[in-house]
């Protein structure tokens, strides 16, 4: 099996499993460019000594976040919600302060630093690699959006160009998409006042691993953080981890705070939170062995479920087109032969072909009242509470059935 190298502590790593050739998981395309899609071998590790969950090969960084990016955060009005009540929390954190400076690493569309925008005593600057979503947030307000990718060198620049450093940093769903991640850290180091603080929110390593949402695994998140990873490579660059909070968004997702050392003191939830990862055996080898299995039972699982439903003569739709839904058909062998279509409402996803071999088209969300479908399987199934309660008096007038891919099958009207 081929080893690599830990993108955190250079050491030999070798992995656990391997998804074989997979697409780019937001690439959708037209489907006249069905043979110019980029494959890459995804195969997954651990490291034995900074404990860091991730791809052990990734595809340059400007295949996936550029002009043409698929994923806008502000099509979801829960995530709305969800960023402005972290927003508010920040700004009563800082109250008391004459001005404050906020930069975000990964702005995406504007969904959180909107909130910021028209306030004079906050400068929001976002720092965004792909144009047309960072061109978007424009027009949600946000003036200060610096096109690149978020290291130790940019920070240097926005330090001359707004002559402050950031009293917070926060990266929204993005940590792990970026590969240098010691130059992040390095460059929060460099740019942040030493009494801020610098906060990150991604899907819990923790949660998948208990709840075996495997589906978070693909090309843009090249890792999937837990605290014991984090804590390490924070004491690496003179930064600490000092609290976090544990949220049910994407599925799971953990909220970490770091500043500078010896500003403040480890809360105790945070190292009861660490305790628990451990005893759960994030650290350990074996948890991951046992991954892999529960992996490819779920996979073989739904595609039997799905082959047979189709073998009947039903017709099965999908409902919404999240990246992390591309690992789940691609390596679970759907295919336009079992899911006629798949509905949502993202404007660079509508009109295309899902990722990959299957030939699976993404239509409007605005025709799957029209479509005549016997099952549904709800792919953004982390948003399973704001979707049913949207379309489940229609699906259940029409003897629609939904199925539940995670973290469990369930099938129901």
């Amino acid at each position: 099996m081929v080893i690599g190298k830990c993108r955190l502590c250079n050491n030999s790593i070798k992995p656990f499993i391997d998804f074989g050739k997979m697409p780019i998981a937001n690439a959708f395309y037209f489907k006249k460019d069905y043979n110019k899609q980029y494959y890459f071998d995804m195969k997954v590790a651990s490291c034995s000594r900074c404990y860091c969950f991730q791809l052990v090969n990734i595809p340059d960084p400007k295949l996936m976040f550029h002009e043409n990016y698929a994923y806008f955060a502000s099509t979801s009005k829960f995530m709305q919600i969800h960023w402005r009540k972290l927003s508010d929390k920040i700004k009563k954190k800082f109250k008391d302060n004459k001005h404050n400076t906020i930069i975000e690493i990964g702005s995406n569309d504007g969904i959180f630093l909107k909130n910021f925008s028209n306030i004079k005593k906050w400068t929001a600057i976002g720092v965004e690699p792909s144009k047309n979503v960072a061109k978007f947030s424009k027009f949600q307000g946000v003036k200060n959006v610096i096109v690149d990718f978020f290291n130790y060198e940019l920070t240097n620049k926005i330090i001359s160009k707004f002559k402050s450093k950031a009293d917070v940093v926060i990266s929204t769903n993005t940590m792990h998409h970026i590969e240098n991640t010691n130059s992040v850290f390095k460059g929060v180091k460099n740019i942040l006042n030493m009494k801020g603080i610098f906060i990150t929110e991604d899907p819990s390593l923790f949660e998948m691993i208990k709840k075996n949402t495997y589906d978070q695994i693909y090309a843009e998140h090249m890792y999937i953080w837990s605290a014991i990873s984090l804590d390490i490579i924070s004491k690496k660059h003179g930064l600490f981890l000092y609290d976090l909070e544990n949220n049910t968004v994407h599925g799971g997702c953990t909220r970490y705070y770091f500043c500078h050392r010896g500003h403040f003191k480890r809360t105790k939830r945070c190292n009861n939170f660490i305790t628990k990862e451990k005893k759960l055996g994030l650290d350990k080898a074996v948890t991951y062995k046992k991954f892999r299995e529960k992996i490819i039972n779920h996979s073989n699982k739904i595609y039997k479920i799905v082959y047979d439903l189709s073998n009947k003569g039903k017709k099965i739709c999908g409902y919404t087109a999240p990246a992390k839904s591309t690992t789940l058909i691609n390596f679970s062998r759907l295919n336009a032969n079992l899911i006629d279509k798949v509905f949502d409402n993202t404007k660079a996803k509508i009109g295309k072909n899902y990722p990959g071999k299957n030939k699976i088209p993404v239509k409007s969300s605005e025709d799957f009242r029209k479509e005549k479908c016997d099952y549904v399987i709800l792919f953004a199934w982390n948003h399973k509470k704001e979707i049913l309660k949207k379309e489940r008096s229609f699906t259940k007038k029409k003897s629609i059935k939904w199925i539940i891919p995670m973290p469990k099958i369930k099938i129901f009207k």
